[in-house]
């Protein structure tokens, strides 16, 4: 992601939502790999989506969700349940694919819950981000949001 010029133009729901395609990417892939048989490819892309998804989770939790906590706590609480949620069938999908217990259903069913929340998160959080948040905020969560990306080519080579 190129980084914008000024503060000004850094936009909290634009970053977030640029990240979220891209996890939407990798579940295409995973869906496709899943389509045409190939267990390999799965357990690849799943461990780049699984550090991708854990990476953005933590970015918004550190840059994000303390200070909506100082002005909505139910809305910053939410999100936090639903963020333990995704986590937990993070890990037992994750197991799953190790396994090759996963199937597709399962995996479409994944998809919807990430899309449900992706959309949720839009209306509050990054929404409010944007009108409320300082540039000090905005900043940091660029440079946690794109160290996943940085770091994906590295790990997917190094995965088997």
């Amino acid at each position: 992601m190129a980084q914008p010029a000024t503060h000004e133009e850094v936009h909290v729901r634009a970053i977030m939502m640029a990240d979220h395609q891209e996890l939407e990417r990798l579940l295409d892939a995973v869906i496709q790999a899943f389509e045409g048989g190939d267990r390999e490819a799965v357990a690849a892309i799943w461990t780049r989506f699984d550090r991708q998804l854990l990476a953005h989770f933590a970015a918004e939790e550190r840059h994000l969700i303390p200070t909506l906590l100082s002005s909505s706590p139910r809305a910053a609480a939410a999100i936090l349940a639903e963020h333990r949620h995704l986590r937990a069938r993070l890990v037992e999908l994750g197991a799953g694919v190790d396994l090759h217990i996963v199937n597709l259903r399962m995996a479409r069913a994944f998809i919807d819950e990430l899309r449900a929340h992706a959309a949720h998160e839009d209306r509050t959080l990054y929404r409010w981000a944007d009108e409320q948040a300082a540039d000090s905020i905005r900043l940091p969560l660029i440079q946690a949001v794109d160290a996943p990306s940085t770091d994906s080519s590295a790990a997917s080579n190094s995965s088997t």
